[in-house]
């Protein structure tokens, strides 16, 4: 008669690291996708006031914009950083808001995660009644 006696616990010692690691790849992909929603809602915020002033302005707000917007969602980007392009046609025009930074990997280092670049970009057409021309 053979006994199977510990055999559940060596079972469990040898799954135990695979699982631990297969969590920490699941964190880090929800970490990745919910960053990359909020830099696109960062985008977002800045197109949009960027289009409600004057394009002198432009800049700065989408600039202070931005800024506000990820440290509201809480995103940990490094060094931000938001470009924006006028752009005039005949019939219109429009604004585009670009961000990108790296995000932190924090608590996720025995995966050898390094820090994530990701950029979003956004176009709004210009209100031309509220910017001023």
């Amino acid at each position: 008669m053979k006994r199977d006696r510990g055999s559940v616990a060596a079972e469990m010692v040898l799954l135990t690291p695979i699982l631990i690691i297969l969590l920490m790849l699941v964190v880090h992909a929800g970490r990745t996708g919910q960053g990359m929603n909020q830099l696109k809602h960062a985008a977002d915020q800045g197109a949009r006031a960027a289009s409600l002033v004057a394009q002198p302005r432009m800049s700065a707000v989408a600039q202070q914009a931005v800024i506000q917007d990820l440290s509201t969602s809480g995103l940990s980007c490094v060094n931000p950083q938001v470009a924006t392009n006028y752009e005039r046609s005949s019939l219109s025009a429009s604004v585009t808001v670009t961000v990108s930074c790296q995000t932190s990997n924090e608590g996720l280092s025995l995966l050898g995660a390094h820090t994530v670049s990701m950029a979003a970009s956004s176009t709004e057409v210009i209100d031309r009644y509220r910017a001023g021309g």
